[in-house]
Order: structure tokens, then C-alpha cells, then sequence
């Protein structure tokens, strides 16, 4: 008698065991499914890496780091926040150098509200140049060359020195220039790479708020 009751208990604490298994696999399944985990990359939709080191704002080389100047907390369509529009480029870049005289100064101004295009009050869209080294082996790089490059084609938005192209390998430069759309949150919502059938500044129409006309 007292055999049979130890083996219906030792059975009952294995089917208890069971059941426990059962309801945590399922538990981790149901979340496995339900929930959208953010990478980080470089394609549209995943969560940017790192970007830091020192730029050059017009009167001195300072340190920045783009992860300090997110909020992980900010929501689509909330309305508030910083938006980055990041150029990596190249000095000698014959690209990068028409798109310093002609499409960033014009875009540039429509942006900042000065020709035809606000955001609202509680929504920036900060610039940022991150010069890099296409050509190490045929140029040599330096901060002077940057702030001569800034200087000549009177950008008036940070460039960040990334001449050890630490960087660009980080972000995966195929070439310049290359653009990202970073949200508030960090989330990259557009990439040249991906999406070459529209440019950053289509991006920037479709995803950031309109201010008051």
C-alpha cells in the first residue's frame, strides 16, 4: 500500500513537472511570435550603431556621440524629437562636392524653415557630415582638409572627422556620399544602400511632421 502511494505521488509530481514544461514553452513561444526584436544595423527599420567622435561646429572640434542624443522612449507619430539626417562623404568626392553646392544647401534651408518647409515647434531636424577616407592610399587626410571643405561650401552643420574610417566600417559605406534617416529613437528609416528609388530628402517629406504653413 504504502509503495503505491509513493509511486502515484512520484507520478503526480512528474505530470505536475510536465504541465509546468508545457505552459513555459508555450509562454516562450507566444512571446518568441509576438514580440519584434530591433537589430542593429544598417538597413531601414533596424536600430543604428554607434556613431561618435569629434566635430567640427564652426569654431572647434568637440566630442559627439549620436546614442546620447536619442530617446529610446519616442513613438511614431508623437510629433516630438530630433531627426538626423547623417551624410558620410569624402572631400575629394566629386559627388559629395555638387551635393555641397547645389541639393544640401537648397534642402538644408527648406529644413530649417527657411524656405517654404517648417516642422513643428517641438520637432528638430539636425545635419551631420561624417568625413571619411574613400581614397586613404592616393590623399592625405586631416581635420584642416575638413574645415577648408566646410569653409569653402559654407555648410553651416557639423562635420564629424571619421578619416580612421572607424565609422564608415561600423555603418558599411559602400561609397559617398551615402545618407541615413535616423528618427528620434534611433531607428534608421531610410539608407541610400536600400532605397535607390528615392532620395534622403523624399524620406525626410514622407516621414517627419509638418509644422504650420
Amino acid at each position: 500500500m504504502l509503495r503505491r502511494d509513493i509511486s502515484n505521488e512520484a507520478g503526480a509530481r512528474s505530470d505536475g513537472l510536465m504541465i509546468v514544461s508545457v505552459i513555459f514553452i508555450a509562454a516562450f513561444t507566444y512571446i518568441a511570435f509576438t514580440t519584434s526584436p530591433v537589430y542593429t544595423g544598417v538597413g531601414i527599420g533596424d536600430r543604428a550603431p554607434e556613431l561618435k567622435g569629434e566635430v567640427w561646429d564652426g569654431n572647434t572640434w568637440v566630442p559627439f556621440d549620436l546614442h546620447e542624443n536619442l530617446d529610446p522612449s519616442w513613438e511614431e507619430g508623437s510629433g516630438e524629437g530630433t531627426w538626423y539626417m547623417i551624410e558620410f562623404m569624402d572631400t575629394n568626392c566629386g559627388a559629395c562636392q555638387t551635393a555641397a553646392t547645389n541639393s544640401i544647401p537648397s534642402e538644408q534651408a527648406k529644413w530649417l524653415g527657411e524656405n517654404g518647409r517648417s516642422v513643428p515647434e517641438n520637432t528638430t531636424v539636425e545635419f551631420l557630415a561624417v568625413a571619411i577616407a574613400l581614397y586613404p592610399d592616393s590623399w592625405d587626410y586631416g581635420q584642416q582638409e575638413i574645415i577648408d571643405f566646410k569653409t569653402d561650401y559654407n555648410q553651416n552643420f557639423p562635420f564629424m572627422d571619421d578619416h580612421d574610417n572607424s565609422n564608415s566600417a561600423v555603418w558599411e559605406i559602400p561609397g559617398t556620399p551615402t545618407y541615413f534617416l535616423v528618427a528620434p529613437n534611433g531607428i534608421i528609416e531610410y539608407a541610400s544602400p536600400e532605397d535607390n528609388s528615392r532620395d534622403v530628402w523624399d524620406a525626410m517629406e514622407e516621414k517627419i511632421p509638418r509644422g504650420e504653413s
